[in-house]
């Protein structure tokens, strides 16, 4: 009974510690005269209460920065969602940056979307997700990459310091070594635009 009590715990950590922090979906809801309004859904490890969201203008790209503040200790991962507004007919792209800031305020990237606003006609327009998929995590030596949609991206790794290790061209899908490196967290970069963190053991 104790070893399949042990087995459980082992498995639900597992599952747990593999999950990644992302943005998950970011759905159009609603168009008024002057805004179109998106519902931001991202999974974060811990629990948040509120958010702080910030738009920076430049030129025809709005940037917005949403800041969850975790209030609970990283014993579960969590969905989070929040509303964004952005002026109709103003921008051709918003880029959509979420951060985690911990209860030892360590602020982390959980991840960023691009939204092209060019072609929004009706909320009919499908949801813009996270179809890239990056696995296993954690990888002991090779993970592979499956861009979904996408036909082709370059890939960039980066240490948990930001600095530069190794770069691919992925076309459709593509296993990458990584068993050159050290056990620890990595920024797995896809066209410079979605950020995904994996775990080397």
């Amino acid at each position: 009974m104790k070893k399949i009590i042990t087995l459980v715990l082992l498995f639900f950590l597992i599952t747990v510690h593999a999950q990644p922090e992302q943005i998950d979906s970011i759905k159009l809801v609603n168009i008024t005269a002057d805004n179109l309004v998106f519902v931001v859904h991202s999974t974060v490890n811990g629990g948040a209460d509120y958010s702080v969201i910030e738009y920076i203008e430049d030129e025809d790209v709005i940037k917005v920065n949403i800041l969850y503040v975790q209030t609970a200790q990283e014993d579960c991962f969590c969905e989070l969602r929040d509303t964004i507004r952005i002026k109709k007919d103003t921008y051709t792209k918003a880029i959509v940056e979420v951060r985690l800031r911990n209860l030892h305020d360590y602020i982390r990237l959980v991840g960023i979307q691009k939204i092209d606003l060019l072609n929004i006609v009706s909320i009919h327009n499908p949801t813009i997700s996270n179809k890239i998929s990056v696995f296993p995590n954690p990888v002991q030596n090779v993970f592979h990459v499956n861009l979904g949609e996408n036909k082709r991206a370059k890939l960039e790794i980066y240490d948990i310091q930001g600095k530069f290790l190794l770069s691919e061209v992925i076309i459709y899908r593509k296993g990458i070594d990584i068993s050159s490196l050290p056990s620890g967290l990595y920024f797995i970069v896809v066209d410079k635009e979605s950020v995904y963190k994996i775990i080397k053991e």
